[in-house]
């Protein structure tokens, strides 16, 4: 993937420069580099050129509107042969459409060959002229060797494509792929401004559902969705798995969105009359593998706490004693908190809103605690914000409708990483602590708790009553551990 331009600073004109597309574009400082109002209004101002002049460049591409008409044409393709169950043909329609719209994304697409129309007739194949002098000797017409379709199948297949175009207004463009998906994703759209789904979550199934209709085609029609559709959907994703371009857990979760988006049409519309026959099959599933659990050595540990920024200590330190994500530092609340006592207490935000996982306390270790205190905003309603006082992790739909992120906890953690040189995570950090009470022989069995998880054994829904002084007794030991009083101990020596 092409590395994104990202803005620079120019300390001799005290402004934000970027260089792209063979021109470079400034913008305002303000105070200087440390301003980061100035450097957050750059970066907005940059992300609003750099899409006009993406749009501008599409727009300008040599060969676009040939390219366009053709992928049309495929995609035509695509969707007779789908509906007509011609395999062969639709697999090579894919291929075409592929290469077609990558081509496409090039910066300047190469022109248009015979191979990559549909309808281009037969292929022109230069005679040698050797051989045509030996047939003219010999009293023969030179042989014409020719490639594609031959008139006959050509007319034959304009035949079938006109019918489908004078079918699809008949049937109603309701009933095609792109319709219905925009439709279910509009619904998705609605429930993230409501609070019901992550924006991250729409964004996935926006995505994952760009494949399927890659696969089907855009405008076939949904009506004919059945187990033949999803059973051949289910190889292809195995096919690309064998090519190396899926991933298992990647496949996998492309299925899960398929099949949640045949119940949706099933449930919610009158296009889809029924579920297809297999879609509860346990063959018609896609396995993950299992990943080993990737943790830290406790030196490790103590090295990125050592070289860590203040803020970043805080949040090293939440992901160790309480588990917590950066959803769960952005929406800590002040009443969560015992300022007193030194205990957060709620539940992860992934999960709050399942009766069945727990509420957990965490009684704080004083490092932790003191910094809580220190970094803590005015803010009524969050803990923590950044120095700018906005929250640290957002996400929302932008107006065409993809994701937009921004994630304060994260950006300080990948800084860290790269200047200690340890390639770590903050999921790590919480998987680090986890895996030191599992192994734990007195602790045993406390880690999903720990971790704040939906009970799932009968020995995690023991824990729905919350075992708060064994848990309590676990955290404290934890730190011990991991011997963090020690780090601050050292450091606070250092600094004397």
């Amino acid at each position: 993937m092409a590395r994104q331009p990202k803005l620079n600073w120019e300390s001799g004109r005290g402004k934000w420069k970027v260089e792209y597309r063979g021109k470079k574009h400034r913008f305002d400082g303000g105070l200087g580099k440390s301003d980061r109002e100035a450097k957050r209004q750059a970066e907005s101002e940059w992300k609003r050129l750099k899409a006009e002049l993406d749009h501008e460049a599409i727009r300008n591409k040599p060969h676009r509107l040939e390219y366009e008409a053709v992928i049309a044409e495929w995609n035509s393709v695509l969707t007779w042969s789908v509906d007509h169950g011609d395999e062969i043909t639709a697999a090579l329609a894919r291929d075409k459409l592929q290469d077609l719209e990558e081509r496409l994304g090039d910066r300047v697409p190469s022109p248009l060959c015979w191979a990559d129309r549909f309808f281009a007739g037969p292929a022109p194949v230069e005679m040698n002229e050797d051989l045509k002098a030996e047939y003219v000797r010999q009293g023969f017409e030179p042989a014409q060797i020719v490639e594609g379709p031959v008139p006959f199948e050509q007319t034959l297949w304009k035949d079938r494509l006109e019918a489908q175009n004078r079918r699809t207004p008949e049937a109603g463009v309701d009933d095609t792929f792109m319709s219905n998906v925009e439709q279910f994703l509009s619904e998705k759209r609605t429930e993230v401004a409501a609070g019901q789904l992550s924006a991250a979550r729409a964004d996935t199934l926006r995505v994952h559902l760009d494949v399927v209709m890659k696969f089907t085609g855009r405008t076939t029609s949904v009506c004919k969705v059945d187990a033949s559709t999803l059973s051949g959907f289910r190889n292809h994703l195995l096919q690309q798995i064998t090519a190396g371009k899926f991933s298992n857990s990647y496949a996998h979760d492309i299925l899960s969105s398929f099949k949640s988006f045949l119940r949706w049409l099933a449930n919610n519309t009158d296009k889809l009359e029924h579920l297809p026959k297999n879609i509860e099959d346990k063959r018609m599933r896609i396995a993950k593998k299992k990943g080993e659990t990737k943790v830290l050595e406790i030196p490790q540990v103590q090295e990125i706490l050592k070289k860590a920024t203040t803020r970043t200590k805080l949040y090293i330190l939440l992901g160790l004693n309480c588990a917590m994500t950066q959803q769960d530092m952005s929406d800590l609340l002040p009443d969560e908190v015992d300022w007193t006592a030194g205990v957060i207490t709620r539940k992860r935000s992934k999960t709050n809103k399942y009766d069945s996982v727990p509420t957990v306390s965490y009684p704080l270790w004083e490092p932790t605690f003191e910094l809580l205190k220190k970094e803590r905003s005015s803010s009524k309603e969050r803990v923590l914000l950044t120095s700018n006082g906005k929250t640290l992790k957002t996400e929302r739909l932008d107006s065409s409708n993809k994701i937009q992120k921004t994630d304060a906890v994260r950006s300080s953690i990948r800084r860290l990483a790269e200047n200690a040189d340890i390639d770590f995570t903050l999921k790590m950090l919480k998987k680090t602590s986890a895996s030191l009470i599992r192994n734990n022989r007195d602790y045993q069995g406390l880690e999903s708790l720990f971790l704040d998880h939906a009970p799932v054994s009968m020995a995690d829904k023991h824990y729905t009553t919350v075992p708060q002084d064994l848990l309590n007794e676990a955290v404290l030991w934890l730190g011990d551990e991991l011997g963090i009083k020690g780090v601050f101990k050292a450091q606070k020596q250092t600094v004397k």
